[in-house]
């Protein structure tokens, strides 16, 4: 796996005490998904999913200060226990692409990003790293860098507790 740091990316880097199955199953899963896939505040539901490879989702965030984020996504590559990669466009409730701006976000915000999450077995854990193609100064700025820290930590704790 590369460790490498780019300004140019978000990248995140956890441990987790589960094997690559249990932490890669937490983002395949929809039920598991909609336990932990929110900051904390907030709530998630899809409207669809479908985690293979050409698959695709249309989710919502519900934030009760700021209201109903939609997003919809395909998913360009699910590796088994390895490494999924997709996309992350903003959208409205019926799954139309809408420019970050129309719902108060940062103008530089691009409209698309590439989530690409590893999975590698290290001493009975899993390393999991997460690169979202996005400034992470940027991202620490809109809040998305927070969330992304406060999402991973409700996952760490749902896999502890199975």
């Amino acid at each position: 796996m590369e460790n490498r740091v780019s300004n140019k990316d978000v990248f995140i880097e956890q441990i987790f005490n589960a094997s690559p199955e249990k932490v890669f199953n937490a983002w395949t899963d929809p039920e598991q998904l909609m336990k932990w896939y929110a900051p904390d505040g907030c709530t998630v539901h899809f409207k669809s999913i479908n985690v293979i490879t050409g698959g695709s989702f249309h989710s919502c965030i519900s934030n009760p200060q700021y209201g109903d984020c939609w997003a919809i996504g395909t998913y360009h590559e699910v590796s088994p226990y390895t490494k999924i990669v997709f996309s992350l466009i903003n959208a409205d409730e019926y799954g139309k692409p809408i420019d970050p701006t129309e719902i108060g976000m940062d103008p530089d915000w691009p409209g698309e990003t590439l989530v690409t999450v590893t999975f590698a077995k290290e001493n009975g854990k899993t390393r999991m790293q997460l690169r979202q193609t996005v400034s992470q100064e940027l991202a620490a700025k809109t809040g998305a860098y927070p969330s992304w820290l406060q999402i991973l930590n409700k996952m760490q704790i749902l896999l502890n507790a199975n």
